[in-house]
């Protein structure tokens, strides 16, 4: 539940591969809604395809917008002195 984002994202590239897709947009879901660009562009990739519904897209899209609200050049500086 806490890891890696990127290790989430990962993880829905790897189900895409394997035919998942529905397992791949949940972790590209969870990784976008905290900050993962490369995953939010997946779930557009999915909403376009008509894997993930309109109604979880902009779900994901709100939830991206409140992360982007949150950063702040401190936190930044603090999440590199004393990791994330």
């Amino acid at each position: 539940m806490n890891g890696s984002i990127t290790a989430r994202n990962n993880l829905g590239c790897t189900e895409g591969k394997a035919g998942n897709m529905d397992r791949a947009m949940k972790h590209f879901i969870l990784a976008a809604r905290v900050g993962h660009e490369r995953s939010l562009n997946n779930v557009k990739i999915g909403f376009r395809s008509g894997v993930v519904t309109k109604d979880v897209y902009a779900s994901t899209l709100r939830y991206q917008q409140i992360q982007d609200e949150m950063k702040s050049d401190e936190r930044d500086k603090a999440a590199e002195v004393y990791g994330p």
